[in-house]
């Protein structure tokens, strides 16, 4: 099975091919910069409805193929969408991305492919390490929910019809019970220097 889309897209394939026949290969080919960097990459699979109860995965992607030129359809709302979920990378695992985030946003929002390349796949290889660490999410993988516990409240309480994931994270990060005051991570989240990364792409 090939999933060509956005991280429905990719979570509904991935939940029929974990399922059907007791599972069969899957192909991810990520269109959105926000799948692209997280919900392709070691993915646990779920379907979110009111109606119908999550499920997981019981098998990985064979392969994950991003084409940087799909991010060149997207709408400008979808793209900087994306970019919140990158800049969270930054914040909770890699300072130097950080940094690099910083200075390279004006050309990250004008797609310039050399930058953009390498932001992905560090992104990628940030997910990937988290997650290779900690498998059963028992420790450290709880960083990669950074902003998420409240923008998954913000999601579900518009109905999924107001903000885009991306958009809700981003108004997240704000909160002050985000994570653990003491955190490194929360005093970085809280400083201009965040802030000023987190508005340049125009994120809530």
């Amino acid at each position: 099975m090939v999933a060509l889309g956005g991280g429905v897209v990719g979570d509904l394939a991935g939940f029929v091919a974990a399922t059907y026949l007791r599972g069969i290969g899957l192909v991810q080919v990520p269109t959105t910069l926000l799948a692209q960097v997280d919900s392709s990459v070691a993915a646990r699979w779920a379907a979110t409805s009111q109606r119908v109860k999550p499920g997981r995965r019981v098998l990985s992607a064979r392969l994950v193929l991003s084409d940087l030129d799909t991010l060149r359809t997207l709408p400008g709302r979808e793209l900087r969408a994306g970019l919140a979920e990158v800049i969270k990378y930054g914040i909770i695992y890699d300072m130097r991305l950080f940094r690099q985030l910083e200075r390279g946003m004006p050309a990250l929002l004008e797609l310039q492919p050399k930058l953009l390349a390498h932001v992905i796949t560090r992104c990628c290889e940030i997910k990937a390490e988290v997650v290779g660490q900690d498998e059963t999410e028992g420790g450290l993988r709880a960083i990669l929910n950074f902003g998420h516990t409240i923008g998954h409240a913000l999601e579900a309480i518009f109905s999924y019809g107001r903000y885009l994931h991306g958009e809700a994270i981003a108004i997240a990060k704000s909160w002050r019970r985000a994570c653990p005051p003491a955190s490194w991570i929360y005093r970085l989240s809280r400083s201009n220097a965040c802030s000023g990364c987190w508005s340049r792409p125009g994120c809530p």
